[in-house]
């Protein structure tokens, strides 16, 4: 089958998003983002394409762009035309005036490269570099342009699939040849060059074979998250399908949905007041030296609680050993050596030499009733 980027990158994302896409065929709006951040591709594509003698100027790259915009902008909601076509004729006159004079040596070799490479024997690696550059010393650099506002990290894009299956297709286009990858933010005009060590070009390797897997097996169930609400294909996602109500329902899920919403602001905000009435009470307590106060009719009382988080596993053993009862605990958790401290194997004596070998965390629990004791609140504070 065939595998590029932008497909493992969408089964990563939502699994039904790939099917309805890739598989179904489900045809839908093209973002306005991508329609521009094209028209910007084609633009730069005619600046550097090799066949120039000479570099183009300002003004001919600019047109290039006039062009290629003119052709797709009816294609975008008519409030973001003007927006969009002024920040691509800015974003292309800035980049051609700052880099209309290259480095001594470097040249470009190809634009819009098309590539489809054998991987992992039954497969296809399909994809395109927006650019590949011969640099002094015959090395290669493989550049993507980036057109959007948002510049993540070079931390962050140091574990960039895009740029680990750009590299895994460069070792095979260019054998030998040392290859380095870089993004070009153009809004910001920066270039960010990424290096990524073997191994992680390995895990990307795994993960697609992965991803390829499952596409065959065609496991495709929906991965519902933040992404949902600007997903095209919502439409068709069978989470977001209208729901087929039978006729004799007789339930209102509207108000159902209001007042659920409504009691979860009503907890939130009472949980949070709660966790503020707690620590004036704690602060007075404190203030008071005291561990207990009783005013209007309730009472607020505050205790100390031990809770056993681990152990000293090399006491625990010497204890349990002496005793003969270190095979009888499978793992050194609490679970265990609490179901040991819970039987009647052990004398008091002996259960309070393994609990020397615990390890706590002290909380305090506060309690405010009335002082009727007719209703208790607790909270933990830990």
């Amino acid at each position: 089958m065939r595998i590029s980027y932008s497909r493992f990158a969408t089964y990563q994302v939502c699994p039904q998003q790939y099917k309805l896409q890739y598989v179904d065929r489900v045809p839908v709006p093209t973002a306005p983002e991508l329609i521009f951040g094209s028209a910007v591709h084609d633009a730069l594509s005619f600046m550097y394409d090799p066949a120039h003698l000479q570099m183009p100027t300002v003004e001919e790259v600019a047109q290039a762009f006039v062009s290629a915009w003119q052709a797709r902008e009816r294609q975008i909601p008519e409030e973001y035309r003007q927006l969009y076509f002024d920040q691509g004729t800015d974003m292309i006159r800035r980049h051609c005036q700052q880099h209309s004079q290259r480095e001594e040596g470097r040249y470009t070799a190809a634009t819009e490269m098309f590539f489809s490479l054998p991987f992992d024997g039954e497969h296809t690696l399909v994809g395109r570099f927006d650019r590949v550059d011969v640099l002094p010393g015959n090395k290669l650099e493989v550049i993507d342009y980036k057109t959007t506002r948002r510049m993540p990290s070079q931390q962050s894009m140091e574990k960039s699939s895009q740029l680990a299956i750009y590299r895994m297709a460069a070792a095979q286009l260019y054998p030998g040849q040392q290859v380095t990858t870089t993004l070009l933010y153009l809004l910001h005009d920066f270039e960010m060059r990424i290096t990524q060590p073997e191994e992680f070009l390995c895990e990307t390797q795994s993960e697609l074979r992965h991803v390829v897997a499952r596409i065959q097996a065609q496991e495709f169930e929906p991965d519902p998250g933040n992404h949902c609400d600007w997903c095209a294909y919502q439409a068709h996602c069978p989470l977001f399908r209208a729901p087929k109500v039978p006729p004799d329902l007789k339930i209102d899920v509207g108000a159902l949905l209001k007042e659920y919403a409504d009691l979860s602001e009503e907890e939130k905000r009472a949980s949070e007041r709660k966790a503020e009435l707690r620590a004036e009470i704690e602060h007075y307590l404190d203030c008071c030296q005291t561990e207990r106060a009783e005013a209007g009719g309730y009472v607020a009382d505050r205790r100390k609680s031990k809770r056993i988080v681990g152990w000293d596993v090399a006491r625990l053993r010497e204890t349990l050993e002496t005793l003969g009862l270190w095979e009888s605990v499978t793992d050194v958790s609490s679970a265990s050596v609490r179901s040991l401290l819970n039987s009647d194997v052990l004398s008091r004596e002996q259960k309070s030499a393994v609990e020397s070998a615990a390890e706590y965390t002290e909380s305090k629990i506060l309690r405010v009733r009335p002082v009727a004791g007719a209703t208790q609140a607790e909270g933990n504070d830990e």
